[in-house]
């Protein structure tokens, strides 16, 4: 037998439960990360990035992620016993709040989409499963203090690189990959599917890639 490629994935222990938070428009300062080391004693943030990892059932960031990204960080992901949550949170107007309302469901297994808002903070949560076998990678610890020439903040964890993509799109008005997921885990039997979103080719293939790594259960 030939080995082609070898593909590195999530690195998780699946008796726990990971998180990897990333703030995209602004750097923690001295302050902010001071806050966010309180709630872990094995939390090491720096300007852009921390992580959790809980090994024991009942463990958990105290107060939950929400707040995190509610004050300090535009994107995130978690993984538990193979169940993701990929949550993307910006500053936007009421009426942006209501267009990705209409992208909101939840299927009986707790799969889809939840959007809320605090103030002018909008967080997507997606909650969903994805591929075993897709190539992504967190080598934690780096932090992308210098970005690169156009401003663009990108880490050594594609799947944060992909998010923050996905929230350029997502500000941008383009809900392509809101659909996805609702392709892939809603109803088709619905009476109110979320209205489908235009096709170009700008961005296409970060919709697809998004799209790929979906799994179903």
């Amino acid at each position: 037998m030939e080995i082609i490629s070898v593909r590195r994935g999530f690195a998780s222990d699946h008796s726990s439960t990971s998180y990897e938070f990333l703030a995209v428009d602004k750097p923690l300062g001295k302050k902010e990360r001071s806050e966010v080391s309180k709630l872990s004693s094995r939390a090491n943030p720096t300007s852009r990035r921390v992580d959790f990892t809980y090994h024991v059932d009942g463990y958990d960031i105290p107060g939950g992620w929400e707040q995190l990204m509610e004050r300090h960080y535009d994107v995130m992901y978690s993984e538990s016993y193979d169940w993701w949550t990929l949550a993307i949170a910006f500053d936007g107007k009421t009426g942006k709040y209501d267009d990705l309302n209409e992208y909101g469901f939840s299927e009986d297994d707790g799969l889809g989409i939840e959007v809320s808002k605090k103030g002018q903070r909008i967080v997507v949560t997606i909650n969903c499963r994805i591929d075993p076998g897709m190539a992504y990678s967190n080598d934690c610890g780096y932090d992308p203090d210098e970005d690169d020439e156009s401003g663009n903040v990108e880490t050594d964890d594609d799947l944060l690189n992909l998010l923050v993509q996905i929230r350029t799109q997502i500000i941008n008005g383009d809900y392509r990959a809101l659909y996805a997921v609702w392709e892939t885990y809603g109803d088709e039997d619905s009476e109110n599917p979320p209205p489908k979103p235009k096709n170009h080719k700008a961005g296409e293939s970060v919709v697809n890639e998004f799209a790929g790594i979906l799994d179903v259960v």
